[in-house]
Protein backbone atom coordinates (compact mmCIF):
# COMPACT_ATOMS: atom_id res chain seq x y z
CA UNK A 1 0.00 0.00 0.00
CA UNK A 2 1.42 3.21 -0.39
CA UNK A 3 1.92 6.08 1.33
CA UNK A 4 -0.75 8.84 0.38
CA UNK A 5 0.73 11.77 -1.76
CA UNK A 6 1.32 15.17 -0.20
CA UNK A 7 -0.91 17.55 -1.31
CA UNK A 8 -0.50 19.74 -3.95
CA UNK A 9 -0.17 23.47 -4.25
CA UNK A 10 -3.75 24.76 -4.32
CA UNK A 11 -4.81 21.83 -2.09
CA UNK A 12 -2.17 23.59 0.58
CA UNK A 13 -2.84 27.51 0.09
CA UNK A 14 -6.71 25.89 1.03
CA UNK A 15 -5.81 24.19 4.55
CA UNK A 16 -3.58 27.23 5.09
CA UNK A 17 -6.50 29.49 4.44
CA UNK A 18 -9.03 27.50 6.44
CA UNK A 19 -6.68 27.80 9.57
CA UNK A 20 -6.43 31.38 8.83
CA UNK A 21 -9.87 32.05 8.90
CA UNK A 22 -10.43 29.79 11.95
CA UNK A 23 -7.85 32.02 13.39
CA UNK A 24 -10.13 35.36 12.75
CA UNK A 25 -12.85 33.46 14.34
CA UNK A 26 -11.48 33.38 17.61
CA UNK A 27 -12.06 36.48 18.91
CA UNK A 28 -15.75 36.44 17.61
CA UNK A 29 -16.29 33.44 19.83
CA UNK A 30 -14.50 34.87 22.67
CA UNK A 31 -17.43 38.01 21.97
CA UNK A 32 -19.90 35.73 21.68
CA UNK A 33 -19.06 33.81 25.16
CA UNK A 34 -18.55 36.81 27.16
CA UNK A 35 -21.61 39.15 26.18
CA UNK A 36 -23.98 40.45 28.68
CA UNK A 37 -26.71 37.83 28.17
CA UNK A 38 -24.09 34.90 27.99
CA UNK A 39 -23.00 36.06 31.41
CA UNK A 40 -26.41 36.59 33.11
CA UNK A 41 -26.92 33.09 33.13
CA UNK A 42 -24.40 32.65 35.45
CA UNK A 43 -24.94 35.89 37.36
CA UNK A 44 -27.15 34.12 40.03
CA UNK A 45 -26.00 33.21 43.37
CA UNK A 46 -24.40 30.18 41.92
CA UNK A 47 -21.20 28.90 43.71
CA UNK A 48 -18.22 26.68 41.76
CA UNK A 49 -15.73 26.06 44.63
CA UNK A 50 -16.27 28.88 46.82
CA UNK A 51 -16.06 31.36 43.71
CA UNK A 52 -19.27 33.32 41.95
CA UNK A 53 -20.24 30.91 39.13
CA UNK A 54 -19.57 34.15 36.83
CA UNK A 55 -16.03 34.58 37.71
CA UNK A 56 -15.24 30.62 36.85
CA UNK A 57 -17.19 31.21 33.40
CA UNK A 58 -15.22 34.21 32.42
CA UNK A 59 -11.85 32.70 33.60
CA UNK A 60 -12.56 29.41 31.69
CA UNK A 61 -13.88 30.94 28.59
CA UNK A 62 -10.48 33.25 29.03
CA UNK A 63 -8.42 30.26 29.25
CA UNK A 64 -10.08 28.26 26.40
CA UNK A 65 -9.88 31.09 23.93
CA UNK A 66 -5.72 31.04 25.00
CA UNK A 67 -5.69 27.15 24.50
CA UNK A 68 -7.48 27.50 21.19
CA UNK A 69 -5.26 30.42 19.87
CA UNK A 70 -2.17 28.23 20.53
CA UNK A 71 -3.79 25.17 18.94
CA UNK A 72 -4.16 27.20 15.80
CA UNK A 73 -1.25 28.91 16.11
CA UNK A 74 0.94 25.66 15.98
CA UNK A 75 -0.75 24.47 13.02
CA UNK A 76 -0.16 27.87 10.89
CA UNK A 77 2.95 28.03 8.83
CA UNK A 78 5.73 30.59 9.50
CA UNK A 79 5.35 33.63 7.60
CA UNK A 80 8.23 33.50 6.14
CA UNK A 81 6.97 29.90 4.15
CA UNK A 82 3.76 31.74 3.35
CA UNK A 83 3.47 31.81 -0.50
CA UNK A 84 3.71 36.05 -1.68
CA UNK A 85 2.32 37.49 -4.62
CA UNK A 86 4.40 37.81 -7.44
CA UNK A 87 5.29 40.82 -8.27
CA UNK A 88 3.66 42.88 -11.63
CA UNK A 89 6.85 43.27 -14.14
CA UNK A 90 5.93 46.84 -16.04
CA UNK A 91 7.82 45.43 -18.94
CA UNK A 92 5.76 42.69 -19.44
CA UNK A 93 3.31 44.67 -21.05
CA UNK A 94 0.62 43.84 -18.38
CA UNK A 95 -1.20 47.03 -17.47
Amino acid sequence: MKPPAPPDLAERALIRRKREDAALAVPALGVLLLVSPVLNIFAGSGRILGLPAVFVWIFAVWGGLILLTFRLTRRLPPADERPHPEPKDPAAGGS
